[in-house]
């Protein structure tokens, strides 16, 4: 169940291909999101859906959806596993929804979407998740080598901003699968130190591939339009039918925008 965060290993478990690189979306000394060629093994034996176009609301219902809990393995003593989280903090949830829309109008298929976020922790240290995105035909795959990472060396940060899929050692973190999702396994024998990446698998139909649209050179501060009530409630209603919002959720968010009117 351990995701490619198990990936432990400072050499081997890179693999950023060489070539020329996109432009960063958006990127900071706190997160980065951008556009880099296939690393081996994502997406090799599948047809990509690239582009991609999903809205920042079914992205960010997306990001919702993963779910994971540490893993910790003490020298002394059995193993246990801590309680069942969101991967992904509300904060991370909004700022990824908007860069992987984005991203994704205009990934090719021989292209993913890398991502690196750091938040900070009651200890003083950042702590780091960083992972891959691309979309094939059993659905949307999400690579996380690192998840929630306390890094100590600004060279290990540097790495990890210049290569996002670099895994780097730090406490254990599994991918919880839930309803719709699956993990598509790796080698490695129980090897907690493998070098093959799992990646969680997400079933999703509403993603559909398209010609990617032009790219305004004019900087925006909001590069989303305004929606109408009219469509906010048919994406509400898709999301709903999706089963990416419960049926009280739809009700209590379609209550919400009628009392707008």
């Amino acid at each position: 169940m351990v995701l490619w965060v198990s990936c432990l290993v400072f050499s081997g478990c890179s693999g950023m291909m060489p070539g020329t690189e996109r432009p960063c979306f958006s990127c900071d000394d706190q997160r980065l999101v951008k556009i880099v060629p296939l690393t081996q093994g994502a997406g090799q034996q599948q047809s990509l859906h690239h582009p991609l176009v999903l809205q920042w609301q079914e992205w960010e219902s997306l990001l919702r959806m993963v779910k994971v809990r540490s893993v910790h393995r003490p020298l002394l003593g059995a193993s246990f596993q801590g309680d069942t989280e969101p991967a992904f903090s509300e904060e991370e949830v909004r700022y990824l929804g908007e860069s992987l829309q984005r991203a994704f109008e205009q990934v090719s298929p021989q292209e993913q979407v890398v991502f690196a976020l750091a938040r900070p922790s009651q200890a003083g240290l950042d702590q780091v998740t960083s992972g891959a995105w691309f979309a094939g035909e059993g659905g949307i795959h999400l690579r996380l080598p690192n998840c929630r990472i306390a890094v100590t060396m600004p060279s290990i940060r540097k790495q990890i901003w210049k290569d996002p899929l670099f895994a780097q050692a730090g406490t254990f973190y599994e991918v919880v699968p839930g309803e719709g999702q699956s993990l598509t396994r790796a080698g490695g024998g129980g090897n907690p130190f493998r070098s093959d990446p799992d990646e969680l698998v997400i079933e999703y139909h509403g993603a559909t591939a398209t010609s990617p649209p032009p790219v305004s050179s004019e900087p925006s501060a909001h590069p989303l339009p305004s929606r109408s009530l009219e469509e906010q409630l048919s994406l509400l209603k898709r999301l709903r039918e999706q089963g990416l919002i419960t049926e009280d959720d739809y009700h209590t968010k379609k209550q919400q925008l009628l009392d707008r009117l």
